[in-house]
């Protein structure tokens, strides 16, 4: 959300200072900073992209509007790794609540070897790669998810509970 803002921010200064130099100087003198502004724009739009902000609609729960968010974002493969960890996450958390166990499993998994940036983050993915696992009877895998969520040391109690009860569901599967 903050890149979003700063962008902006820049792109808005950067706009002052071209109509200020425009107005003194004339057009002949300012056509570098149109190129400039344009420039940026796409640049950090390439390499941003919108994932933060549909990162906060999907934290609200809006997944219309982050989806939406998510498919203006050109080329993904080009985005920062950050940025494109959360892209996949986004995906997959989207996939997830559609039932697309398939291509969850694969976004989520992607996020996670990119790397995401807050270990409550990466606890999600691999809670949520955990259940699909369990979920699709591969319980040595759901077994090993779970370890790996643990291994994240977050303080969400909310992630802290869903371990527990997916642990109480391997225990009883084994029993």
């Amino acid at each position: 959300m903050f890149y979003h803002y700063a962008r902006q921010l820049i792109i808005a200064s950067l706009f002052a200072v071209l109509i200020f130099v425009f107005f003194n100087q004339g057009l002949s003198t300012t056509w570098f900073l149109y190129l400039a502004i344009v420039l940026l724009l796409l640049v950090s739009f390439v390499l941003f992209g919108n994932v933060w902000l549909a990162f906060h609609y999907l934290k609200k729960g809006d997944l219309v509007q982050s989806e939406k968010l998510l498919h203006t974002t050109l080329f993904p493969e080009y985005l920062y790794k950050g940025h494109r960890a959360y892209y996949f996450f986004i995906k997959g958390m989207i996939f997830l609540q559609r039932k697309q166990l398939a291509e969850a499993e694969l976004d989520l998994q992607k996020a996670l070897d990119l790397g995401l940036r807050t270990s409550n983050d990466n606890a999600m993915a691999a809670l949520n790669l955990a259940h699909i696992a369990f979920v699709e009877k591969r319980y040595q895998d759901a077994q090993q998810r779970v370890q790996l969520t643990k291994s994240f040391e977050t303080k969400d109690l909310m992630i802290k509970e869903n371990i527990e009860k997916m642990e109480l569901a391997l225990q009883s599967r084994y029993n």
